[in-house]
């Protein structure tokens, strides 16, 4: 392997994760609207940089050719849908308290994927996949237990999370013109709604400074930037490495809601990830175990 490019990817996909991880701070800089018209602006914030990022590619009439094709917004629409709910919870967690929540979801996102092929694929799991699964699978009872109710949160951030990745694998479109599709699906129905709330005087016009339009329209750097960033890297480095760099994202998360937004981390909340831990350990192993024997 070229150690320049593997030190290239290790950077790209090191910064990728770390600006994912980071971005709980940034959505509660923007939570002077609701958690739904910061979805809606980064909805059209970030088509509006792909847009810009394919022209200076000039790639932006490919893109327009493909948009022609009505099969390419077929493969768009389950993509889309998924990582809207998974963008909308993300942004709502971390604006209503949840952001420790939110970071046990992307812990439990490989595992979950992981089960997504073993339920619609007909994979088989081996030994040390079975066991980090179950181990998980009791971090996540634990904490159902200590809240007195199945952590909704987390869980459907890793379930939408891990079908988007799904998906994704499985559509024809690259990154970032499946990006300029999601984003123009999503915003079918987002885009009214963000005119009518501005236009009835409850939007960004007339309640906030002008700047706060700078601040909301970074959201469209702060979707894309990452995105790119993960696909330079995974181009150059095994994906063994991929996945153990992407832990730095929920762990980032974590840590942020523990000791920036103050929320609450007991005994229990520590053993439940102590076990989810444990078989991402398990996981993680048999992953290794795979890709050496390759």
């Amino acid at each position: 392997m070229d150690r320049k490019e593997y030190i290239t990817g290790l950077i790209c996909g090191g910064a990728a994760f770390v600006m994912w991880g980071l971005l709980p701070l940034y959505w509660r800089t923007v939570n002077a609207i609701s958690p739904y018209q910061i979805f809606t602006q980064r909805v059209f914030w970030s088509f509006l940089v792909v847009a810009i990022i394919l022209r200076l590619r000039g790639e932006w009439g490919f893109f327009t050719n493909l948009l022609r094709d009505k099969n390419n917004w077929l493969a768009a629409l389950g993509p889309s849908l998924a990582i809207a709910i998974n963008w909308l919870l993300f942004i709502w967690s971390v604006n209503n308290g949840f952001v420790i929540e939110a970071s046990l979801g992307y812990y439990i996102n490989p595992l979950v994927l992981t089960l997504i092929g073993v339920v619609i694929l007909k994979e088989r799991l081996n030994k040390l996949q079975t066991t980090g699964i179950i181990f998980a699978l009791v971090g996540v009872l634990i904490k159902s237990i200590s809240y007195g109710q199945i952590p909704f949160v987390a869980l459907t951030l890793a379930i939408s999370f891990a079908l988007y990745g799904f998906m994704k694998k499985k559509s024809p479109l690259k990154s970032l013109y499946g990006l300029g599709f999601e984003t123009l699906v999503v915003g079918i129905p987002a885009f009214p709604f963000l005119l009518m709330v501005e236009f009835q005087g409850r939007g960004v016009s007339g309640n906030l400074p002008w700047y706060f339009w700078l601040m909301i329209a970074f959201s469209g750097l702060a979707t894309a930037i990452p995105l790119l960033l993960y696909s330079e890297g995974a181009k150059r480095l095994p994906l063994s490495v991929v996945g153990f760099l992407q832990y730095i994202y929920p762990t980032l998360v974590l840590l942020l809601g523990i000791f920036v937004f103050g929320e609450a981390f007991d005994l229990m909340s520590g053993i439940a990830f102590g076990f989810i831990w444990i078989g991402l350990g398990f996981f993680s192993y048999s992953q290794y175990r795979i890709l050496s024997k390759n």
